[in-house]
């Protein structure tokens, strides 16, 4: 009896554990974020080294500091007229005025050409590395909008003029100033890791904790409009893997702070709670969902086992070759052939339409075929969530009424058997399961 009673106390104890991992995990993420924040800011500026514009040292991004000020040049308010002290007359400089709707439709050598300056310099300031033949407006699966790029052209046509002529000039123009250019991808992207830590935040809330299923369909909703229509279709699940390719030495020196946390986020919660991104944050996925749910009064198409299998590993296959290709060519080639980057932009070229069409069909009958067979950010949140701390498993006695099978959105249950590599988190095969197997 004793030995009986020491065994219930044990699982109540193993029990009460499970219940709270979830809880500690989610405060060391958040902590760890928070961290990670401050690490940067610390190495960016001097430490103590404040400006109104600064919510801390670095916020204004990495330490520049060419008026020996020790002040970050970032963080300085910015001034429409720049004098130098000394004798001699004021060299009037007017900004070139070029409308945002015609700067769309130019390439990255038309707008450099227009504004004086290297395009190699204006790509370094906007953190791509694309063919300067590139249009402005298919900057947009980088999460660069056109006024982005006008802002940064401005900003090196000023510090050009300071290279000829000096610092005894005048910029005559009511243009937006230079911490506002030098700032405003930084404040973009800020916002975008705000709204994809909160998304998956709330998808991890709603997976432990929150039963309404309106809540994961608000996360949805709020990640295809925002991150996907007016941000352009930000992570961009092709431009992200080239985006590190192309920059790794500088992410791992400490610049491009934003793009690696919004690339390593959904990576450390999946790592944590598995795909977590993926069923609650990304706009791909939600516009897959979406469809998914009008194809609902269809009949659903079940691909033959052995070919499914096979498929899946396709996307790892796709996500080797964007590095390799990358790394050797030094272009980011597949931007090009990823048919969301054309949907989120409005970008209606004939491979666009073709290609946007087919993924769009095939979601209405195929329950996200994109994201199981092609998505190259979906294979490496696969191989992370495989070694994830929680998992979805089966308790014994299973009763193999394979209904979680068939509600599963990715096809990852088996007979009961969660695959934890293609499990996206969606939670309809626990709410499913009427013996409470799944847990």
């Amino acid at each position: 009896m004793w030995n009986i009673f020491l065994r219930r106390v044990e699982i109540v104890r193993i029990g009460d554990h499970i219940y709270k991992r979830p809880a500690l995990i989610f405060s060391l993420i958040l902590m760890c974020f928070i961290s990670l924040s401050f690490a940067y800011s610390w190495d960016d500026c001097p430490f103590g080294v404040t400006n109104s514009s600064c919510t801390y040292p670095g916020d204004c991004g990495r330490y520049i500091d060419t008026n020996n000020n020790r002040i970050c040049d970032k963080s300085e308010p910015a001034q429409r007229i720049i004098e130098n002290p000394s004798s001699g007359p004021t060299i009037e400089i007017t900004l070139p005025d070029v409308k945002g709707s015609v700067i769309k439709s130019m390439t990255i050598e038309e707008v450099a050409n227009a504004y004086s300056i290297d395009s190699k310099e204006l790509m370094r300031l906007l953190r791509i590395n694309v063919s300067t033949k590139t249009k402005i407006e298919d900057l947009r699966s980088f999460g660069i909008t056109p006024s982005m790029v006008k802002e940064s052209a401005e900003l090196l046509f000023i510090d050009s003029s300071k290279n000829i002529y000096g610092n005894n000039i005048t910029i005559n123009s009511e243009h937006t100033t230079e911490s506002e250019s030098s700032n405003g991808i930084e404040k973009v992207m800020k916002e975008d890791v705000l709204v994809t830590l909160g998304l998956m935040i709330l998808g991890t809330i709603y997976f432990f904790k929150i039963r309404r299923k309106e809540i994961r369909y608000l996360a949805l909703g709020i990640s295809l409009i925002y991150l996907g229509f007016i941000r352009g279709g930000c992570i961009c699940v092709v431009g992200s893997l080239q985006q590190l390719s192309l920059f790794i030495s500088g992410a791992i020196q400490g610049n491009y702070l934003y793009w690696s946390i919004l690339f390593l986020l959904p990576i450390v919660f999946s790592i944590f709670f598995g795909r977590i991104f993926c069923g609650y944050a990304c706009p791909i996925g939600a516009w897959q969902q979406l469809l998914a749910g009008i194809g609902s009064k269809f009949s659903k198409f079940y691909l033959p086992e052995k070919i499914d299998n096979i498929l899946k590993y396709t996307k790892y296959i796709f996500a080797l070759s964007i590095v390799v290709v990358t790394l050797s060519f030094k272009y980011p080639f597949f931007q090009k052939i990823d048919p969301f980057s054309y949907l989120f932009s409005f970008n209606w070229t004939l491979y666009g339409i073709i290609s946007v069409t087919i993924v769009s069909v095939a979601s209405l009958f195929i329950s996200r075929p994109f994201c199981r067979y092609i998505c190259p950010y979906g294979a490496v949140l696969a191989i992370s969530s495989k070694f994830s701390i929680y998992k979805i498993k089966t308790k014994n006695g299973c009763k193999r009424c394979t209904i979680c099978d068939k509600v599963c959105e990715t096809d990852a249950i088996a007979k009961g058997i969660v695959n934890q590599s293609e499990c996206i988190r969606c939670k309809k095969c626990i709410d499913s399961c009427r013996f409470n197997i799944l847990k």
